[in-house]
C-alpha cells in the first residue's frame, strides 16, 4: 500500500515562533503573507511556506494556477482551517483540504453540491465532508476553485473519476477539523499523520 505523509502544524506553535519563521521564509514568501491583513492569516502563509522551504534545497516551483511544486518530486499540497496548517506529501499528484466543523449558514453555498450530493446534507459535517473532497480534488488537479460545482465529492473514501483518471480519496475528521485527501491513483494509501512538535 503506498503513503501519503500527513505534517500537521498547530497555528498557536506558529503564532509563538512568528520571528523564526520570517528568519526561515524567502522575501517573496514574507511578501504574500503581508498582503494578508488578518495576522493570523499571515501566520499561516508564513508556516505554509516554512513546511513546504523544510522539504527541499530545490527552488520552489508554481503552476498556472499557483501550486507548488518541486522539479523532482516529492509532490506536495498544503491547507489550513481553524487551529491547523496541513501539508500532504506524496509520491503522485496530491491535493489536501481541511475545514473546522463549525455552524455557520451555509444556505448560499448548497447549490454547488449536485442533488446526490445535497441529498447527503443532514448537518454542518456532511457539508465539509462533501466541501473538503470536492476541494481536494481541485487542489489535486491544479483547478481553479471555480470549477467546484462539476467536480465530484463522491465517494467521500474510494476511487473517483474525473476526465479519464481515477483518483483515490480519503476523507476523515481530526480534532473537530476535517481532512480529505485525493491521490492521482486508483492505488489505495496509508496517511502517515506527523505532528510537528517544534519549529
Amino acid at each position: 500500500m503506498q503513503i501519503v505523509k500527513l505534517l500537521v502544524l498547530d497555528i498557536e506553535l506558529a503564532k509563538h515562533h512568528k520571528n523564526k519563521l520570517l528568519e526561515k521564509v524567502n522575501d517573496a514568501q514574507k511578501e504574500k503573507a503581508s498582503k494578508y491583513k488578518n495576522e493570523i492569516d499571515q501566520i499561516r502563509s508564513l508556516a505554509s511556506s516554512f513546511l513546504i522551504n523544510s522539504l527541499s534545497s530545490e527552488p520552489i516551483l508554481f503552476t498556472n494556477t499557483g501550486k507548488p511544486f518541486f522539479q523532482n518530486g516529492p509532490y506536495i499540497n498544503v491547507s489550513h482551517s481553524g487551529r491547523y496548517i496541513v501539508m500532504a506529501l506524496s509520491d503522485k499528484e496530491i491535493g489536501i483540504d481541511i475545514e473546522e466543523n463549525i455552524e455557520k449558514d451555509m444556505s448560499s453555498l448548497i447549490r454547488i453540491f449536485n442533488d446526490a450530493e445535497a441529498k447527503m446534507i443532514k448537518e454542518h459535517a456532511d457539508f465539509y465532508y462533501l466541501w473538503c473532497a470536492k476541494e481536494s480534488l481541485i487542489k489535486c488537479i491544479g483547478s481553479s476553485i471555480s470549477k467546484i460545482k462539476e467536480i465530484p465529492s463522491l465517494p467521500l473514501n474510494g476511487v473517483k473519476t474525473y476526465l479519464g483518471k481515477d483518483y483515490q480519496c480519503q476523507t476523515f475528521i481530526y480534532d473537530k477539523h476535517i481532512i480529505s485527501l485525493t491521490r492521482e491513483s486508483n492505488e489505495k494509501f496509508e496517511v502517515k499523520l506527523e505532528n510537528i512538535k517544534q519549529l
